[in-house]
């Protein structure tokens, strides 16, 4: 049986910008694809985890010590990564208002592989719209499945970039979530997490 989906991990992608909610950050530069390596990604910081390594991402905040935002994404499992960015350029509301996070999540469940595209797709059920066919991607040697959707977010219109794959028995869901707006500007900072991607020995 396929893992269960809850709705709670789903809702709580990203937040309005309020003044608690962080302020603009820089504009990056578009990507058209953050599972490959075509356009270069910023610079980072390195993080290591007991699973992988990877980078924080130059422009992004890590928010892994923030207990209030890691308790947003922990519905599903444990939150290994959890990193945001504010609106690139001048805030609109209910265009450009979102606070963009990238977070990284070691599934309580593991997904077998023949069930992957479907726990993707299960997203569906909890609000999200325009559902992209999942496709392939690798990450360090490992291959998994990705899609895109959209989702209203507190009223601006979201779109995320959902990503699973398999290592080691276990599964992990990484996920980019912001406005539609500044989805391509801040996809470089996932592809940056995805190049620099190494798994734990």
């Amino acid at each position: 049986m396929m893992p269960a989906r809850r709705a709670a991990f789903a809702v709580a992608c990203a937040c309005v910008v309020l003044p608690a909610c962080g302020s603009p950050a820089a504009s990056s530069t578009a990507a058209t694809d953050p599972a490959s390596a075509s356009a270069s990604p910023p610079a980072g910081t390195p993080v290591t985890t007991a699973k992988f390594s990877t980078v924080v991402p130059a422009g992004w905040t890590n928010k892994l010590d923030d207990s209030a935002e890691v308790q947003k994404f922990s519905g599903n499992g444990e939150v290994e990564f959890l990193v945001e960015q504010g609106p690139p350029g001048q805030v609109q509301q209910g265009i450009n208002d979102v606070t963009g996070n990238i977070n990284i999540l070691l599934l309580a469940t593991p997904v077998p592989d023949d069930q992957v595209a479907a726990y993707l797709q299960s997203v569906s059920t909890t609000g999200a719209t325009n559902l992209s066919s999942p496709r392939s991607f690798t990450i360090d040697g490992a291959t998994g499945a990705l899609i895109t959707y959209d989702r209203d977010i507190q009223g601006t219109s979201g779109e995320s970039q959902d990503m699973i794959v398999n290592h080691g028995g276990d599964t992990f869901d990484i996920v980019l979530t912001t406005s539609q707006f500044a989805f391509t500007e801040q996809q470089p900072g996932l592809q940056a997490v995805l190049a620099d991607w190494r798994w734990t020995p």
